[in-house]
């Protein structure tokens, strides 16, 4: 008990001084000291470029808001310069004559908030003649008659008739200077590898002890290795709320530790609140380890044994949207109980059970094993094909994501060869055996360790696809889910609609060009995030063959990454036969 205590004591010091050097450090607001415009000035023509300049270094998340005459006018992201003090604007169209004021917003070296710039110019030209700008009510369920159309007969991933090149999205993948979403691929899918090991271990374990070993809590090494898996399992999944948020909000890493960052998570879908229960669940989990003779009391098993299902179970909400997302809801969470109990009875078996020789409880906790692997592995391999038929279906060869799963699935395949060799090892030693002798243990181990390193690599490999996208979720994405089908452009001489799956995360983008016919060159679509939002700004730039009448398409898989659920401002600037036009509609990003 005491050592307990002290342990405590030592968690929460050490809690409380990680908490008094990772808080956030408080920056004065920043005051902007030169402007181009001028503050006040009065200009015979509207600037091509805006530059800012501030008393203190900035950080990576700044914004520049524009109105002309009261109206909202559409420039460039701001861009760092190298002084790490300035910023500079694009203005890409020409602003109208009258009062402009602009708005910069800018952020301190550690992402947070820190300070503005005002300033307002007069412009005494008339800008050139543009399209004006419409405002659009979003279509979220529905697609219109037109697009659907041109969409059921359009090759995913590639233009139609006129061009075969697809957009492309700076920002995209890569990171940018203007606050593009930290690229976190990496560690995500490590920190998901450890929550999901972490955690199936945990349950598994659990399930075997009742079923199979209750002497095990009675051991110090079970205790041990309990507390060392659940400790893994709550970093882990605190990791991957960490990662996520900064993928899915922008924010920097450092920014994303703050747990009140992670209320983000909630716009990025079922598996944002997912990856939210897992923490909480997780770090439920030590009310169990800290006493695992609860999972034994008849007052206390229920809810010992439901806290780490229920952890595991989070996983299963991974992949909900496609076809019969209900089917797949059921069968992921299936998968995730069914592996769990075999895995993590085999990690217990190899390294605490069969650790060495020991008395009869060690002989029946192997033959309890035994009896209930073979319908947990059936289970998995079941619940596992009715996921690869809802999301890869035809496209295993054709996908990142179906030659993973063949990769998975030739995994599972050898595991399943060396557990029923290993049942029948069991059926044939233990049948008549009493006790666990050093060398039958020892060959037990060398066994259950190779069947559970196998389990480890299919849980790499599920990692691996969880940052990929499947086809089932890529054709839904890019044939029939545009939340956006009211984006159509029209002016003398051009008539272009814009589609958008509409969904926080990775959007498929389809862009319809009914006229002209040919003469269309530098068309750049801009994804504007909601003001007061860190999101980051997504311009689209489509390729120079893209000149006439045909469509392009962007799969979701490498779709235009949309931060945050809000309503978001598409801007789209294209040069016609009749000159430059520019226009902006506003559409609404679920989450």
């Amino acid at each position: 008990m005491r050592a307990s205590l002290a342990t405590l004591l030592l968690a929460m010091g050490l809690s409380a001084a990680w908490g008094a050097f990772s808080g956030p450090v408080a920056f004065a607001d920043n005051t902007l000291v030169n402007s181009n415009p001028a503050n006040g000035a009065t200009l015979s023509a509207s600037p091509t470029s805006m530059a800012f300049t501030f008393a203190e270094p900035l950080g990576p998340t700044n914004t520049v808001v524009v109105s002309c005459n009261g109206e909202p006018f559409s420039v460039g992201g701001a861009t760092l310069n190298a002084d790490g003090r300035s910023l500079a604007v694009a203005v890409p169209n020409a602003m109208p004559r009258g009062t402009c004021n602009v708005i910069a917003q800018v952020s301190a070296p550690d992402s947070s908030p820190n300070g503005r710039g005002d300033i307002s110019f007069d412009i005494t030209a008339d800008a050139p003649e543009v399209v004006p700008e419409v405002v659009s009510e979003v279509v979220s369920e529905v697609v219109s008659e037109v697009v659907s159309g041109v969409a059921d007969t359009t090759t995913p991933g590639a233009a139609s008739t006129d061009t075969a090149a697809a957009p492309t999205a700076e920002g995209a993948a890569d990171a940018t200077a203007d606050g593009a979403p930290p690229r976190v691929g990496g560690p995500l899918g490590l920190s998901r590898l450890i929550a999901m090991l972490g955690l199936a271990v945990l349950f598994g374990s659990l399930v075997l002890v009742v079923t199979a070993w209750p002497e095990g809590v009675e051991y110090i090494l079970t205790v041990r290795f309990l507390r060392t898996v659940w400790v893994a399992s709550v970093a882990g999944s605190v990791l991957v709320a960490v990662f996520l948020t900064a993928q899915t909000s922008g924010r920097s890493v450092g920014a994303s530790i703050n747990p009140l960052a992670w209320r983000d998570l909630t716009d990025a879908g079922a598996s944002g609140v997912a990856a939210l229960l897992r923490v909480v669940l997780a770090a439920a989990c030590g009310w169990v380890v800290t006493r695992p003779e609860r999972i034994l009391d008849p007052a206390t098993q229920l809810p010992a044994l439901a806290i780490p299902a229920l952890a595991v179970a989070t996983f299963g909400l991974s992949r909900t949207g496609g076809d019969l997302a209900l089917v797949g809801v059921v069968a992921g969470i299936g998968h995730a109980i069914a592996m769990s109990i075999w895995l993590g009875g085999l990690v217990l078996l190899s390294r605490v059970v069969l650790a060495g020789p020991g008395d009869d409880d060690l002989v029946h906790a192997v033959r309890g094993f035994s009896r209930i692997a073979t319908p947990a592995l059936l289970a998995t391999i079941v619940t596992g094909a009715i996921q690869t038929w809802r999301l890869d279906r035809g496209a295993l060869f054709d996908s990142s994501h179906g030659r993973v799963m063949l990769l998975k699935a030739l995994a599972v395949g050898a595991m399943v060869f060396v557990g029923l060799l290993t049942r029948q090892f069991v059926q044939a030693r233990l049948r008549t055996a009493d006790v666990m002798t050093v060398p039958l243990a020892a060959r037990l181990r060398r066994a259950t360790g190779v069947e559970a390193a196998g389990g480890v690599l299919v849980l790499l490999l599920t990692a691996w696809m969880l940052s990929l996208t499947p086809a089932g979720l890529v054709d839904a994405g890019t044939r029939a889910e545009y939340g956006f089908t009211d984006g159509r452009f029209a002016a003398e001489g051009l008539d272009v609609t814009v589609s958008v799956t509409g969904r926080v995360g990775p959007n498929g983008v389809r862009v319809e060009v009914v006229e002209p016919a040919a003469g269309l060159s530098n068309m750049v679509i801009r994804f504007i995030p909601p003001v007061g939002t860190t999101a980051a700004e997504v311009i689209l730039t489509l390729p120079a063959e893209f000149t006439g009448t045909g469509a392009a398409v962007l799969d979701e898989a490498e779709g235009v990454p949309l931060g945050v659920a809000g309503v978001w401002t598409l801007d789209l600037s294209v040069t016609t036969p009749n000159g430059p036009v520019t226009a902006q509609k506003t559409f609404t990003v679920l989450a």
